[in-house]
């Protein structure tokens, strides 16, 4: 039988599977990855789910992404769809999309492979924390969106919440009172000076960056706010030691009536001549012409937790990331399967291509 792509994707996409509900989709594709000649055995996640984890021969890459999608702000769950070529709904693109990518790659090659479908990705990576990873795995590769382009080094995190204190008054008689909001606003600003942000890495052209992912305080405009939350994200390429980056913030931020560090993962960089990264460079010429691309992952990734065990490992996969976590998560069907072809290369590359 011979797979469609969309028809996979769209499958995979219809059960809504945030973290704890991956099981919704599990038997769909362990029967895929045995009708592609996979063995498959589930891993226990405590608190979560399953890992789904297959293999077939031996030798080959490890291929890795997630199960769960982000939890959207807006309620509504739309049945996913494609129009005009390009796949829509909730995890087109983080990651079910890859996943069906990977699905018609595994159908139409034969070499050996290691694959694991993690869950939690979304919320605390339990997931690839717990994963066992193959006696005298070589590489790795983790699909999320990059735009075609691999992946070498993933920037690192710091997540914050930061409460600032005031006093109220009467809003009509703000020199009476002390802003919490105005307190947190100039703190935030002060962050946007740190020595950090000037950190650069021909990876990441961005640098490093702050978020404000949320901010409340106060009560009404006649009254000045005696209280003030904010939750942000932080992110730095690697070249910066991730405690002198925490240290600074702490610094910046030490007016605050309290800073919690909610997550912190630093930064990591593979070799740039790991053979996972020439062999998907290989791969990637022969399965479209052209000569790939490297660059840096600015978010988050199963591929953190990989890297801690050791693993050389790149971030690869189709669309672009400024579109996950949105409404309006989508992802060209064309460029799925130029995905699917890469990886078929990479799965049926020679032997030469794994020796040490």
């Amino acid at each position: 039988m011979v797979w469609d792509l969309a028809e996979i994707a769209l499958e995979i996409m219809r059960p809504h599977t945030t973290s704890g509900r991956e099981w919704l989709i599990e038997d769909f594709l362990v029967e895929r990855l045995r009708e592609a000649g996979l063995e498959v055995r589930l891993q226990e996640v405590p608190g979560v789910g399953d890992n789904i984890i297959a293999r077939r021969g031996e030798g080959g890459f490890l291929i890795v992404t997630h199960l769960d999608v982000y939890p959207y702000l807006t309620p509504e769950i739309q049945e996913p769809w494609v129009e005009e070529g390009v796949l829509h709904g909730r995890g087109a693109v983080d990651t079910k999309g890859q996943i069906a990518a990977l699905l018609l790659a595994l159908q139409e090659s034969e070499g050996p492979v290691e694959v694991a479908l993690v869950v939690d990705e979304e919320l605390e990576g339990r997931g690839s924390r717990v994963l066992e990873v193959p006696p005298g795995c070589r590489g790795a590769v983790v699909l999320e969106p990059t735009e075609l382009a691999i992946c070498t080094a993933e920037a690192g995190t710091l997540e914050v919440r930061v409460v600032t204190r005031g006093k109220e008054a009467h809003g009509s008689a703000p020199w009476a009172g002390d802003n919490a909001v105005e307190k947190a606003i100039r703190l935030y600003n002060k962050l946007l000076g740190a020595s950090f942000l000037k950190h650069r890495h021909p990876l990441f052209p961005h640098g490093a960056w702050v978020n404000i992912g949320r901010i409340e305080g106060g009560y009404d405009a006649m009254v000045v706010p005696s209280s003030c939350s904010i939750h942000l994200e932080i992110g730095f390429a690697p070249g910066l030691s991730a405690d002198a980056v925490e240290d600074e913030v702490e610094e910046i931020l030490a007016e605050a009536e309290t800073m919690e560090v909610l997550d912190f993962s630093p930064p990591w960089e593979t070799p740039p001549d790991a053979a996972v990264i020439l062999a998907l460079e290989g791969a990637f010429r022969r399965a479209t012409g052209k000569d790939p691309r490297r660059a840096g992952m600015p978010s988050w990734t199963d591929a953190s937790n990989l890297h801690k065990k050791g693993v050389p490992t790149v971030v690869f996969g189709a669309g672009k990331l400024e579109v996950a976590h949105t409404p309006w998560e989508s992802v060209s069907i064309r460029e799925l399967e130029k995905l699917s072809a890469v990886l078929k290369a990479l799965v049926d590359s020679p032997p030469a291509r794994r020796t040490v």
